[in-house]
């Protein structure tokens, strides 16, 4: 079942997607300040490993998960923004925005129903079916508001689906946080080829 960390977590994944849409929606920030951030997170973390950095610290004691504590700092909230960065520099605004979208609404919901759930997720054994159905409705209706209502609910469908997968190079597991957001911008982009 759900912990209050994973609640929480949840919470601040979805509102961290929005805040990033809102601030590309007003060109507010672009894809050279994702870089930055990205960065200085690549660098807080690899601090974090060795220091107790004050504010820093405190907020992984709050948000971050035990394992990613020990191991990598900030793990989600890195890739995060390395995966909206990713869209941002490659796809266009619009398909950008939606597959942070995608992220940002359709990750979290699937994580927050998911445990709840009955049937299987077709590609991993321990999640569910339901919180993947649950993730593509509520990454369809963020991403509706920037892209054809077609390409919202295939690429949420797809991402949700993928975001099962526990995809591995080099015995290195890409975090979903960025594999979700591609994957996204990679199916939208490709029907709006077709058109």
């Amino acid at each position: 079942m759900l912990t209050k960390l994973e609640i929480k977590r949840q919470l601040i994944h979805a509102l961290l997607g929005i805040i990033i849409v809102i601030l590309l929606y007003f060109s507010i920030i672009s894809a050279a300040i994702l870089f930055a951030v990205s960065a200085i997170g690549l660098i807080l973390s690899f601090l974090s490993r060795k220091f107790n950095i004050p504010v820093i610290y405190g907020f992984l004691q709050i948000f971050d998960r035990k394992k990613d504590l020990e191991n990598f700092p900030g793990k989600g909230a890195v890739f995060y923004v390395i995966g909206a960065f990713v869209v941002v520099l490659i796809f266009p605004k619009e398909i950008a925005m939606a597959s942070i979208m995608i992220l940002a609404l359709g990750d979290s919901v699937s994580r927050l129903v998911g445990p709840y759930g009955y049937l299987k997720h077709p590609f991993h054994n321990e999640k569910f079916f339901e919180g993947a159905i649950a993730g593509a409705i509520a990454g369809f209706l963020g991403a509706v508001f920037f892209v054809p209502w077609l390409f919202a609910l295939i690429a949420a469908s797809i991402s949700m689906l993928i975001e099962g997968i526990d995809l591995e190079i080099k015995g290195f597991k890409i975090d979903d946080n960025l594999l979700i957001p591609i994957v996204a911008a990679v199916v939208m982009s490709s029907l709006n080829s077709l058109i």
